[in-house]
């Protein structure tokens, strides 16, 4: 990674990262756009709202653009601020359509069964919001949709990371009428954060919502997977299917770096897995994976440093997270061990960046894109 010294008050450094990175990782401009026409209708006008939130009508009307996570997350916190409802990401989530999703919605609709569809929203979810992870799995007599937010986002922006996964729920819990043409709702859905909004909650998501919960959960009776999906096309389910695959393998051969980074950042949390592990995370041997990162002038360990140095820098922003915590965020159960990588990593100890922060006399600069 280039750094640079880009000077600070009284003379000390300040660390700033340029290059690609998991900063690219972000929210489809159309989603974004989506959102805040929804917004719009709790009393602002959506051109104000758009600027309040920094965009562009070019910005944010491109199907294929993606908005960068950090810029495209504050706008959860702008909507807390702007209608005092800590649960806006449930209203907006419960009143929007399937199309929010783009592509991912079609393929979802094309799908045989409520299953499938399911099956489809955790497989390609990424692309809709790539720093939500998303897993489908089968209990006993319980479906379960998991769904694991990045822990750079909880951490950093703890208030948008939660209103963002109201309405990630909202959305689910939404898309299932949509699809089937029948009131199924959830058996439960579980949350990670402390309890508030209790009522809204269960008014809107249909169920009984636990707080505190070890990881965000929706549980479904597996009795209800089978239901039709109501606009089925086996044709038009090949085709979208084909176009996604598509999408992902491009994407992959166009930036074999970033997608590792992606990888490390969302599968393994920024807790540094094998390399062989890593190589089946992204569908390749591992003779592949390093012929790719050699033609692209890097390699895996200097990208795992890497994601390791940007997820420290980024969650030390964060004025409420200790230096234990991102040490634990990122796999290091010793902390003196933490904090040899981190001074490797950026020539101070995290105990001087903190104070440096805190005292907001230091910029770390999002990596340029």
């Amino acid at each position: 990674m280039v750094q640079r010294n880009c000077g600070i008050e009284g003379g000390k450094s300040v660390i700033c990262a340029r290059n690609r990175s998991f900063y690219a990782m972000g929210l489809l401009a159309t989603t974004v756009r989506d959102i805040l026409l929804s917004a719009s209708n709790y009393g602002i006008a959506y051109d104000q709202l758009r600027e309040l939130a920094g965009f562009t009508p070019e910005e944010i009307g491109d199907s294929s653009h993606m908005v960068e996570w950090q810029k495209a997350a504050n706008i959860w916190d702008l909507l807390g601020d702007l209608t005092g409802n800590e649960q806006i990401g449930l209203t907006l989530g419960t009143e929007s359509n399937i199309s929010i999703t783009g592509m991912v919605g079609f393929l979802m609709q094309a799908s045989k069964t409520f299953e499938e569809a399911l099956d489809v929203y955790c497989k390609y979810g990424y692309m809709v919001c790539p720093m939500v992870k998303f897993e489908y799995k089968r209990e006993g007599e319980n479906a379960i949709i998991e769904l694991h937010q990045n822990a750079m986002w909880k951490t950093s922006m703890p208030r948008s990371a939660r209103i963002s996964i109201d309405f990630i729920l909202a959305n689910l819990v939404g898309f299932t009428k949509t699809l089937t043409g029948k009131e199924i709702y959830p058996q439960v859905v579980e949350v990670e954060y402390t309890k508030g909004g209790v009522e809204e909650y269960r008014q809107l998501l249909k169920c009984q919502v636990l707080f505190n919960a070890p990881l965000h959960r929706i549980v479904y009776r597996t009795s209800d997977m089978q239901a039709r999906v109501l606009t089925s096309d086996a044709s038009l389910f090949e085709m979208f299917n084909r176009i996604l695959a598509q999408k992902k393998t491009i994407a992959l051969q166009a930036n074999c770096r970033d997608a590792v980074k992606n990888l490390l950042v969302m599968q393994f949390k920024g807790q540094i897995p094998t390399i062989e592990e890593a190589a089946e995370g992204l569908g390749m041997t591992v003779r592949t994976l390093q012929r790719k990162l050699t033609e692209e002038n890097t390699s895996f360990r200097f990208i795992a440093n890497e994601v390791k140095k940007e997820l420290a820098l980024h969650l030390m922003k964060n004025p409420d997270a200790t230096v234990t915590e991102v040490a634990e965020v990122l796999g290091y159960g010793d902390l003196p061990a933490f904090r040899r990588a981190f001074k490797s990593w950026t020539n101070a100890t995290p105990k001087e960046i903190k104070r440096e922060l805190s005292n907001k006399k230091v910029h770390i600069a999002a990596p340029m894109v």
